[in-house]
């Protein structure tokens, strides 16, 4: 009798080597987790850095594109690849009148990286894109058709902080929205 109570006892717990193996194993499938999470996080806020400087990009391409439909007076230059036009408004008076002459252009600065310029009666320029992106080539090309459509097509690299590079092709098409037949 005394040897079923003892087979009892023995069979109600763990043994030290069991514990320690579930422990080990438990171990290993939280470091293997862990690390797989970190690595997640590091590549989000990669992912992050990178959309913002996209985003920078984009309002630079959408802030030309409707300065440019609502102009007039277009002049397309092939060497070097401009484009200037009348800006054209309406004022308090709800008169449509014309404003000043805008210019958008490549330039490379003195590191030779390419940067979208905005620049207003060829004298005052703001660059239109990030430090982040490399603009390498920038197209506009116009109809003859009316109203004249223009396609730019604007090509280049975005390198963020984290070293994350993206290759960026953007083009878009558009027309002279205040066009009246003369």
């Amino acid at each position: 009798m005394d040897k079923g109570k003892q087979k009892k006892k023995r069979s109600d717990g763990f043994t030290l080597i069991e514990l320690m193996v579930s422990v080990s194993i438990f171990a290993i499938v939280t470091l293997i987790t862990s690390g797989s999470f970190i690595v997640l996080a590091n590549i989000y806020r990669k992912v992050q850095s990178n959309r913002a400087i996209i985003d920078n990009l984009n309002l630079a391409m959408d802030t030309m594109t409707l300065q440019i439909r609502e102009g007039d007076s277009y002049d397309v230059s092939r060497t070097p690849r401009e484009f200037t036009f009348t800006e054209r408004y309406i004022d308090e008076n709800n008169d449509y009148v014309e404003g000043r002459t805008i210019t958008y252009k490549k330039e490379n600065d003195v590191n030779g990286r390419g940067t979208l310029l905005q620049c207003e009666n060829n004298s005052d320029c703001i660059e239109l894109t990030s430090e982040e992106i490399d603009v390498k080539n920038i197209n506009f090309i116009s109809s003859d058709e009316d109203p004249l459509r223009i396609t730019v097509v604007m090509e280049g690299e975005a390198l963020n902080k984290q070293g994350l590079q993206s290759h960026f092709l953007l083009q878009t098409t558009l027309s002279q929205r205040n066009y009246s037949r003369s």
